[in-house]
C-alpha cells in the first residue's frame, strides 16, 4: 500500500510541476494571448468536470433506485487528479492552438 502511495503522490507532483512549467512559459507571451490561453483551459476544464458530476449523478441514482445498491463517493485526491490531467491536456492544446508553441 505504501508503494501505491508513493506511486500516487509522485504522479500528482509530475502533473502540477508540469502545470506550473505551463504557466510559466505562458508568462513569456504577451498578455491578451496568455489571458485568453488560460481562460479558455479553465472554461473546457470547467464544463468537462461538470458533465463528469452529472454523470456520476446519474449512476448514483441508478445505483439507488434501479438496482438497490450501494452509493459510493467521490475520492477528492482521484477527483483532484483526473481535474489536473483535463487542465494539462487542454492548457496544452490551447497553448498549441492559440500559443506560439514553435517559438520556444
Amino acid at each position: 500500500m505504501d508503494l501505491f502511495l508513493i506511486i500516487f503522490l509522485g504522479i500528482i507532483l509530475c502533473l502540477l510541476i508540469t502545470i506550473g512549467l505551463l504557466l510559466l512559459s505562458l508568462a513569456k507571451q504577451g498578455d491578451e494571448r496568455k489571458s485568453f490561453i488560460k481562460e479558455k483551459s479553465m472554461c473546457q476544464t470547467f464544463l468537462i468536470m461538470v458533465c463528469f458530476l452529472i454523470f456520476k449523478i446519474g449512476e448514483s441514482l441508478y445505483l439507488t433506485f434501479v438496482r438497490a445498491g450501494e452509493v459510493v463517493g467521490i475520492n477528492p485526491l482521484i477527483f483532484l487528479t483526473e481535474i489536473s490531467i483535463v487542465f494539462l491536456i487542454s492548457l496544452i492544446l490551447n497553448k498549441k492552438r492559440y500559443g506560439d508553441w514553435s517559438a520556444e
